[in-house]
């Protein structure tokens, strides 16, 4: 298994305006139209893997560029794409609500003798957790490749432009 990282961050502090790191960025895009796809919006960039290379575990990283008096702050979260992380979220939340229901549930009725048979149930929604807990981590390795690709980029275009503060 890869290191406890949800979504990995990224944080560069450059020493120009943000106009100009869009620019610097826009440029390096040019070296990997082939890789990536590159959109932005005013201080608002998002970057995905091209759709010829795509896959359902594949990254998408979104980060702002930040005015300071130093310069600029790119910073931002490398992850799932926001509806494949929202999925996950609520099998995480669904699992764990019917575990705790069906155990204290059975747990009641087993004290007033009655069929605790939701008790005997409620592991079934633990190990549905660990399942997708396991399913998430699989894909997080077959997408490790493709975080590494975009951070790589977002480093390159800040360092080979020489925009690094010295």
């Amino acid at each position: 298994m890869s290191e406890i990282s949800v979504r990995p961050r990224i944080r560069h502090e450059v020493a120009e305006e943000p106009d100009k790191v869009r620019e610097m960025l826009i440029a390096h895009e040019q070296n990997h139209n082939q890789d990536l796809m590159f959109s932005k919006k005013h201080n608002h960039c998002t970057i995905e893997i091209h759709p010829s290379q795509q896959h359902y575990w594949s990254p998408y990283a979104t980060f702002n560029l930040e005015k300071t008096e130093n310069g600029t702050i790119v910073r931002g979260i490398v992850g799932p794409r926001p509806n494949l992380w929202a999925s996950f979220m609520v099998l995480y939340v669904f699992s764990l609500a019917s575990f705790t229901i069906t155990a204290v549930i059975g747990t009641g009725m087993l004290s007033l003798n009655k069929s605790g048979l939701l008790l005997y149930i409620s592991p079934v929604f633990l190990f549905l957790f660990v399942a997708i807990y396991f399913a998430a981590q699989i894909g997080k390795n077959k997408a490790s490749n493709q975080t590494k690709q975009i951070k790589q980029f977002i480093e390159e275009a800040l360092i080979s432009n020489d925009l690094s503060p010295k």
